[in-house]
């Protein structure tokens, strides 16, 4: 009797323990909790396409721009298209994407509103090159499958690398719908942050399309701000103020603009101090990345991904 009593006592004992733990658990994870994005999801029934064209605005984040541009000497030219096409085959085959430069892009313009568009291609083998070799660096910061799991969603991607838009200052376009999506990106700019932008869009098209809402978003931003207005005392990258709620003037344009510049944020080399804990675009990114992870199935929250290392 008084050893069965000694046994059962251990038994609470231990249950005891297990509870504090699980209580002790449960509170950091309410003082860590910004918006819940499960109950934040609602149906989005538009089909329509949309265009996003991203200018450069002098307040991009500053990139690592260390790549190699320059090929030996003793390659010849038709050698050098040998491997970029070998190379393009390669991120095709690995990501799941289509990529096309050079003389495939001549012709290639995008419709924004009553305007288009046009660009001109790269025509310089070692410039392709470069291109194609920061792509490849660039998507493999990204969760293996994603883009994948996109496309068999039924949102196919393709990059197209040019030399420039007819629009001075344009970085980067993407041209999406719910059954395709195109980004264009500029040499002419940093490649790594003009990808990060545009495929943030990407990715955003497929949350949508699975039925997912930012509905909470607005109540991040200042109670007097609209988008569509920039305020530079607003903007990060303005006044380098932590607790600034944009990162830069052109996130206040729309609120797909306001998360895909706060992507640019979360995907740079390294942090900027308005991603500190707790301040209000950590909030936005934050939110951005428990969205990312309820809707993805090759996305968990059980693991940081590249995005997530400064949140």
């Amino acid at each position: 009797m008084h050893k069965n009593f000694v046994n059962y006592a251990k038994v609470v004992f231990v249950f005891s323990i297990a509870l504090l733990f699980y209580g002790i658990f449960l509170e950091y994870e309410d003082s860590q909790k910004v918006i819940d994005p499960v109950s934040d999801v609602t149906t989005v029934n538009s089909d329509d396409s949309s265009v996003s064209v991203t200018p450069s605005d002098g307040s991009e984040v500053v990139s690592n721009d260390n790549t190699n541009d320059n090929v030996q000497n003793n390659t010849s030219v038709s050698t050098l298209d040998q491997v970029n096409d070998k190379l393009r085959k390669s991120i095709q085959d690995k990501y799941s994407v289509t990529v096309l430069y050079g003389s495939e892009t001549e012709g290639y313009t995008v419709k924004n509103g009553d305007s288009t568009i046009s660009t001109e291609p790269i025509n310089n083998s070692t410039l392709v090159n470069s291109q194609l070799t920061r792509l490849n660096d660039t998507l493999s910061l990204y969760p293996k499958g994603m883009f994948k799991e996109i496309r068999d969603g039924g949102i196919p991607l393709t990059i197209v690398l040019i030399n420039s838009y007819s629009e001075n200052g344009v970085t980067g376009v993407t041209d999406s719908s719910y059954s395709y999506a195109n980004i264009s990106i500029s040499a002419a700019y940093p490649f790594e942050e003009s990808f990060f932008h545009e495929s943030y869009h990407y990715i955003e098209r497929y949350m949508f399309k699975k039925g997912a809402n930012f509905n909470s978003w607005d109540s991040l931003n200042p109670s007097d701000f609209t988008y569509g207005t920039g305020y530079s005392k607003y903007s990060y990258s303005n006044t380098f103020d932590p607790m600034a709620p944009f990162v830069n003037n052109y996130a206040q344009t729309a609120a797909t603009e306001d998360r895909a510049s706060t992507f640019e944020y979360m995907m740079a080399s390294s942090k900027a101090s308005c991603l500190n804990e707790g301040n209000p675009v950590w909030k936005k990114a934050t939110y951005m990345a428990r969205t990312i992870d309820v809707v993805l199935n090759t996305v968990s929250s059980d693991k940081q991904e590249y995005w997530e290392r400064y949140l």
